[in-house]
C-alpha cells in the first residue's frame, strides 16, 4: 500500500473540433505527467508502475500508451518543456531588460524543473542519464545555439566580457548548471539552488 495518496483530477473528454481535440490532448498529458511526478516524488520512481500512474490520473493504460512510451517518456517530456514556449514564458523572454537575463532564464527554466522534482527523482534523472543519451544534458544542449547568439549580444553591448567564442560559453555554463545540480542531489538538497 501507498505511504502517500496523490489525488490528480478527473479528466474530461472533448470531442468537438480538431484544436479542442489538441487542446484536450496537451491537457490530458499535462495532467497524466503532473500525476506520474507526484507518485514518483511520493514513492521513489522504480516503486511506481504504469497501472498506478493510469490508476492515479484516471485514464485507462491504451489512454496512456496513445500519450507515452513509458514512465521514462514523461520524465522526457517534462524536461524538454523548456524548450517549448507558452505564452507566458515567451513574453517574460520578450520583456526580459537585456540578453543576459534571457540567458538566465533558459537555465532557471531547468533549475526549476529539479526544484519541482527534488533530488531524488532529478538524481533518477542523471542515473537515465547513464544509461541512455536523452536526458537533462541533451536537454539544455538544445538551447546552444540560442544560448550563443545571446551570449553575443551580450558581448557586444559589453554585458560580458570575453575573448571565448560564444559557443564554448554556451557548453561551459550547461556543464556548470548541470554540475550544480548534480552535487544538489548528491547532498540531497541540502543548499539552494
Amino acid at each position: 500500500p501507498r505511504t502517500n495518496i496523490v489525488k490528480c483530477p478527473r479528466n474530461q473528454d472533448v470531442t468537438e473540433g480538431a484544436f479542442l481535440v489538441q487542446d484536450s490532448s496537451h491537457r490530458l498529458k499535462e495532467s497524466i505527467a503532473k500525476c506520474a511526478i507526484g507518485l514518483f516524488k511520493a514513492e521513489g520512481y522504480n516503486n511506481v508502475s504504469v497501472n498506478e500512474i493510469c490508476e492515479a490520473a484516471h485514464v485507462s493504460r491504451s489512454v496512456f500508451y496513445t500519450l507515452f512510451k513509458g514512465k521514462r517518456s514523461i520524465l522526457d517530456y517534462v524536461v524538454a518543456k523548456p524548450q517549448q514556449n507558452d505564452e507566458e514564458s515567451f513574453r517574460k523572454f520578450a520583456d526580459a531588460e537585456n540578453d543576459f537575463e534571457r540567458i538566465w532564464q533558459l537555465f532557471d527554466r531547468f533549475i526549476t524543473i529539479a526544484l519541482d522534482f527534488g533530488p531524488k527523482l532529478t538524481s533518477t534523472l542523471f542515473i537515465m542519464q547513464f544509461e541512455s543519451p536523452q536526458g537533462i544534458r541533451e536537454a539544455v544542449h538544445a538551447l546552444d545555439d540560442l544560448f550563443a547568439t545571446l551570449a553575443k549580444n551580450c558581448a557586444k553591448s559589453g554585458i560580458i566580457e570575453t575573448e571565448e567564442p560564444p559557443e564554448l560559453l554556451s557548453h561551459i555554463a550547461t556543464d556548470l548548471i548541470i554540475h550544480e545540480l548534480y552535487v544538489w542531489c548528491s547532498q540531497n538538497g541540502n543548499f539552494s539552488l
